[in-house]
């Protein structure tokens, strides 16, 4: 079951502890609920005079605490009912609570005897625990005596109303997480088409995925021969999401892409308990009918593992990563053909105008720099490079006698030379360049008092990346 601290949360929030004294007194037994492991859910109800002297020890104390660990989990290892006597004497049922197949909680019930406790026992309890003798017989002889029958149908009605309880709260827990994991699909949907770019849609999918299952690691690894990506390619892919990490042996990423379905590991196969141990689950990235990458999730708490039905919302989102992915890196191939188009454009204005060699791509790098220290965008730090590029397009129209001219310019050669950002955004226009490029293009002149050209704009009328350039 998926979010076991929330379901346990929930049973707390709705009163359970108050529910379970209440039973207590209406049953006479001695109740409390533990986790699987042990621990205890809830704080003892119903203590009798001779439990609540025993527990007034600390060395008492401790042994009923170890008496209760024991007999929850034993119950929850075998999946079903057991009788113990605990350290005191005393009879208790431990009673698996059972949702959805799996064991939840542990009702341990008790504060009886079978039988009157012996005195030889009790002296060397009194002995061993630090109480007075008198006052422990004392208490002993009030102990309740119950038949193993009546002992059994008081645990066996308590269960029943605990048990209808839990599933109400997990089917809700259910439908929360199913809810949950809607929204998450939806959030990362939104999320990956504001990005194409490979190690951002890989960062996105993961910091949804975690969230949602509660784990602390994870990695996203694209196979390179699967969509061409390069070496270098794969492993930006990884170090994108080092804070992450838990990068899957080769043979289950091998596995993966053999049987194109999600294959369940131990990241930690050294890990001695469960703290230690890291359940992990390497799911398929689809695109195309292919495995593409592996997204592999792992570090859930106290060493828990993936469900079946988790398992396959991760599947789903797993084939829709995959497709991003390739969009992605379609869209990086595409990205590059079209630098290579404007460093030709920027590559055939310098061979005609050859005091300006190099003068674009020195200004594109500032320009990117500049941006990026201003804390733009990484897609306004791409628009500036470019228009950076080409921010003088345009003087492929203006005469070459005027472009080699030595000497100063005359007026009407002045007006020429100031048509070319016009000229050099007309130009760009029909190719469909991004609005923000064209206009920096057409606007790098301007001054921010007003005194430049073409449009004589001023502050913050210009755009900004014009005004970076």
């Amino acid at each position: 079951m998926e979010h076991r601290s929330a379901f346990y949360r929930e049973l707390k929030q709705i009163g359970f502890q108050e529910l379970q004294e209440s039973m207590s007194r209406a049953l006479g037994l001695a109740l409390m609920v533990a986790y699987p492991d042990g621990r205890p859910l809830t704080e003892p109800s119903n203590l009798s005079p001779f439990c609540a002297l025993v527990n007034s020890s600390p060395e008492g104390l401790a042994r009923c605490a170890a008496s209760h660990e024991a007999s929850a989990r034993a119950a929850a290892g075998a999946g079903e009912e057991i009788r113990r006597t605990c350290h005191a004497g005393l009879v208790h049922l431990a009673v698996p609570l059972q949702v959805a197949g799996e064991t939840v909680a542990v009702i341990l019930c008790g504060n009886v005897a079978l039988r009157p406790l012996a005195k030889e026992g009790l002296a060397g309890l009194a002995r061993e625990a630090g109480i007075d003798p008198e006052k422990l017989v004392s208490a002993a002889k009030a102990v309740p005596l119950w038949t193993e029958e009546r002992l059994r149908a008081g645990a066996g009605a308590l269960g029943r109303v605990v048990e209808t309880l839990a599933r109400l709260v997990y089917a809700r827990q259910e439908a929360d997480w199913k809810a949950a994991a809607l929204a998450s699909l939806y959030e990362f949907s939104q999320s990956v088409s504001r990005s194409l770019e490979v190690t951002e849609v890989a960062r996105l999918a993961l910091e949804n995925v975690l969230d949602l299952t509660g784990a602390t690691s994870g990695s996203v690894v694209m196979l390179p021969e699967a969509l061409g990506f390069s070496a270098a390619e794969a492993a930006a892919t990884l170090e994108s999401c080092d804070e992450f990490r838990v990068v899957p042996p080769s043979e289950v990423v091998a596995a993966v892409e053999r049987e194109t379905r999600a294959v369940h590991f131990n990241s930690r196969p050294g890990g001695a308990t469960p703290e230690e141990r890291r359940p992990a689950v390497a799911l398929p990235l689809m695109a195309g009918g292919k495995v593409t990458g592996v997204l592999t999730v792992a570090g859930r708490p106290k060493g828990a593992g993936f469900a079946e039905d988790e398992t396959a919302f991760l599947t789903t989102l797993g084939s829709g990563l995959g497709l991003a992915l390739e969009n992605a890196r379609l869209y990086s191939s595409l990205r590059e053909y079209y630098l290579s188009a404007v460093r030709a454009l920027a590559a055939a204005l310098e061979a005609k105008d050859v005091y300006t060699r190099g003068h674009s791509l020195r200004v594109a790098r500032w320009a990117r720099a500049c941006a990026r220290v201003l804390g733009l965008t990484s897609e306004e730090q791409e628009q500036v490079y470019l228009a950076g590029l080409l921010h003088d397009l345009g003087k492929i129209g203006v005469r070459e006698s005027i472009l080699l001219k030595p000497g100063r310019l005359d007026e009407e050669e002045i007006r020429e030379m100031r048509d070319h950002p016009v000229v050099g955004a007309r130009i760009l226009e029909p190719a469909r360049f991004p609005a923000a490029v064209i206009a920096a293009v057409r606007h790098h002149h301007e001054d921010y008092c007003g005194g430049g050209y073409p449009a004589g704009l001023e502050g913050e009328e210009i755009p900004l990346l014009a005004r970076i350039i």
